[in-house]
């Protein structure tokens, strides 16, 4: 079956690695969806590339519709590439009357049409693997070997910590590594919502190079009491990295004050920490 790889103007950055078309995205003046694809995909497979973040509610209509246009269109098969998947860290009902939006969302992807949704380190999967989830099948990429192999280049025999124990499958296959326990208070009653974490460590880190790993650094809360603890405990240096850096409220400056020496995440969303290139890990399944 022949394959083509579609990427979106947002994912144009995986052209130098991927052999690929491009979809044409544009707005109306209404601030509609205008969605187009200039090339012959009937009875081919289309992988297409798209990040949804940031801009989420944006992104996911413009997947939709191009995913929906691909079907109608004939082609055999579209397997969906969203690196850094979105609403998906509301997976738990926690008051009276929330939407479950994981689910949700992921219930349209599959009503669009898509045959395989790929994504990296999906935050309600915890660990590699082909899910189904909502009717939808997710194939889940870790790249805690990437993360993990980049740092170990670096430091000698460091010892691996994840922050809690929602990240505790990066570390499957490390001997010395440790999983703080955190704790979360109510949810806060702004306009955000938001809840403050805590963070216990029952290992020593004394006079060690640490790694702490996590799949998302969102507003950095989480991973600023890591660092705190692992500093307030001794430990030689600190390093961090995830898989989706979305360094909200200025949270990269923030972890280098409190006393990370590096901070590192994928290009699932660019930012300037992006030193784990996704591509890599879609060799062996496009």
């Amino acid at each position: 079956m022949e394959r083509i790889v579609l990427l979106s103007p947002n994912s144009h950055d995986f052209m130098k690695k991927l052999p690929s078309y491009q979809l044409i995205a544009k707005q109306f003046p209404d601030g509609e969806n205008y969605i187009r694809i200039p090339v012959e995909f009937r009875g081919k497979e289309v992988v297409f590339i798209h990040r949804c973040y940031p801009h989420q509610d944006k992104s996911l209509m413009q997947l939709f519709l191009a995913i929906k246009t691909l079907k109608e269109g004939g082609a055999s098969r579209v397997r969906a590439v969203v690196p850094y998947l979105p609403y998906a860290r509301q997976d738990k009902l926690f008051l009276k009357g929330e939407a479950l939006s994981s689910k949700i969302v992921c219930g349209l992807i599959n009503e669009s049409g898509c045959d395989e949704l790929i994504t990296f380190d999906c935050h309600f999967l915890k660990k590699e693997g082909i899910f189904d989830y909502a009717g939808l099948d997710i194939r889940n990429i870790s790249l805690s070997h990437a993360i993990l192999s980049y740092f170990k280049k670096k430091l000698h025999s460091p010892k691996i910590i994840s922050p809690d124990e929602g990240a505790s499958y990066f570390l499957a296959k490390e001997k010395d590594s440790g999983v703080m326990k955190k704790t979360r208070g109510a949810y806060s009653k702004g306009k955000t919502m938001y809840r403050k974490p805590e963070i216990e460590v029952d290992f020593n880190v004394e006079g060690r190079d640490v790694v702490i790993v996590d799949d998302i650094i969102g507003t950095g809360s989480t991973m600023l009491k890591a660092v705190e603890a692992c500093k307030k405990l001794g430990a030689k240096s600190i390093s961090c990295g995830a898989s989706h850096g979305l360094f909200l409220n200025n949270s990269l400056k923030r972890l280098k004050r409190a006393g990370a020496k590096e901070t590192i995440a994928s290009n699932s969303i660019k930012s300037p920490a992006s030193r784990i290139n996704i591509v890599d890990s879609l060799r062996g399944v496009l």
